[in-house]
């Protein structure tokens, strides 16, 4: 998913209810997988072969993406891929729910991992574990695991494989911290406040809170050692407590925007803010690194570094995994995973970081063939420091609802004075509850 310009993602009535169609069989629209159960052949296609790739790759990140396919197309000239560029989530979501219920869905798409419950579920997705384990010489041990995780089912099957991801870092104003004389970032929450009262006067909110997604703010929830899901996938009570996790990164930020250091921003305002020096201290992936390099254009010097910690550090992954879907043919699948493999191999993800310009490699042996690119790229090169601290979203089916509609709600109506932390939670608890009870996991 574009980190830059991702919309807001949400299960709605009408994707829930093709979901339940397509689980409850939907007659003769429900989608009939090629192979039993999702599981995929096996055998390096021998004749031309196109797949049709959906992907939320705009802008900056759409050029990189056809050089990975250029690339690709060199070196397996009978597989064509098609990319079908979609903007955001928003656009996404329900487009992959309306082709699977129409039995016309991609070969291979770009999925959030709480969206492939349901997929997994009607056998519309394919395993890759047999996939993997059919490849001589491939193997999963390269990769980082907090970003293979997400993609892995607790019946200990691969699903998904990580694609484009950015871990979250804090960007500052070097020229206003040094003439507020801070000289160097916040390490602990306590310093991040005090540093943001310094840098703040009249006019000016030193930090721009962006909460187009809540990964921003969950960074702070991980640092005080907070998990929204219990092991059974139902909501952590302890969560959501008066004195849990969730009350107390939302009590830091509120207490900053009263006392006047933080300032709730809509849409990526926050970029344009920092960009105007109108705030000093701005919260993002490496996705904002090339928009942020073009809006400040050399206006001042522009810091990264890893979040202030708490009980821990810790820090929010973010982005997007592939999945490959099992109304394609035989040939379709194992083409499409040829494509996955190069794009997630050594080859493919270092040509990904160093053309995206706000991604992540998603294994742990190419950071050493990039250290001349790292030397001037600072957002990558910090966030490959905080990257074993990173913790990608659960990946339960009721938590992108509960995301972006139940916890953006409860953040937003502390960050504005209408509700209390300890009563935020409470409400948001509950509504979590009875999310989990639609989708099933009570």
């Amino acid at each position: 998913m574009s980190l830059r310009r991702k919309g807001k993602a949400s299960l709605t009535a009408a994707s829930a209810l093709l979901l339940t169609l397509t689980l409850a069989g939907c007659g003769s629209q429900a989608p009939a997988p090629s192979n039993s159960g999702g599981t995929p052949s096996t055998g390096t296609p021998t004749q031309p072969v196109t797949l049709t790739f959906w992907n939320e790759m705009t802008g900056p990140y759409e050029t990189a993406l056809n050089g990975e396919i250029q690339q690709f197309h060199k070196l397996h000239p009978n597989i064509t891929v098609q990319s079908v560029v979609v903007p955001n989530d928003a656009a996404l979501e329900p487009k992959l729910l309306a082709a699977v219920v129409g039995q016309q869905p991609p070969t291979l798409s770009q999925v959030n991992p709480p969206w492939a419950t349901g997929f997994i579920q009607t056998g519309s997705l394919v395993n890759l574990t047999p996939l993997i384990q059919g490849t001589h010489g491939f193997s999963l041990s390269p990769y980082y695991a907090n970003m293979l995780s997400p993609g892995k089912w607790p019946d200990g099957n691969q699903y998904l494989m990580p694609f484009n991801l950015g871990a979250a870092i804090l960007y500052y104003n070097k020229q206003q911290f040094q003439q507020a004389g801070i000289s160097t970032p916040p390490k602990t929450w306590a310093e991040f406040s005090q540093d943001a009262a310094k840098l703040s006067t009249h006019g000016r909110q030193a930090f721009a809170i962006t909460l187009v997604h809540t990964y921003p703010w969950l960074s702070f929830f991980y640092q005080a050692g907070g998990d929204f899901v219990n092991p059974k996938g139902m909501p952590n009570a302890a969560a959501f407590a008066p004195n849990g996790p969730g009350v107390r990164a939302l009590t830091l930020w509120s207490d900053m925007v009263k006392n006047g250091s933080a300032v709730l921003t809509h849409g990526y305002a926050s970029q344009t803010n920092f960009a105007n020096g109108t705030s000093s201290i701005l919260i993002g992936t490496t996705g904002f690194y090339p928009y942020l390099q073009q809006a400040v254009n050399n206006k001042f010097p522009i810091g990264e570094a890893a979040l202030p910690g708490d009980v821990q550090q810790a820090t929010s992954l973010f982005g997007g995994y592939l999945g490959i879907f099992s109304k394609s043919t035989p040939a379709q699948q194992q083409a499409a995973f040829e494509f996955v493999k190069y794009l997630t191999s050594e080859q493919g993800t270092l040509y990904w970081m160093e053309h995206s310009e706000g991604y992540l490699p998603v294994r742990t042996d190419v950071q050493a063939q990039a250290q001349s690119f790292l030397a001037t790229h600072p957002a990558q090169a910090v966030s490959l420091t905080v990257l074993p601290t990173a913790k990608m979203a659960p990946k339960v089916a009721w938590w992108d609802e509960f995301s972006q509609r139940v916890l953006m709600n409860a953040i937003t109506s502390v960050l504005i004075n209408k509700e209390t932390p300890v009563v935020a939670m409470q409400q948001a608890y509950t509504q979590a509850v009875q999310l989990a009870q639609k989708d099933g996991t009570y």
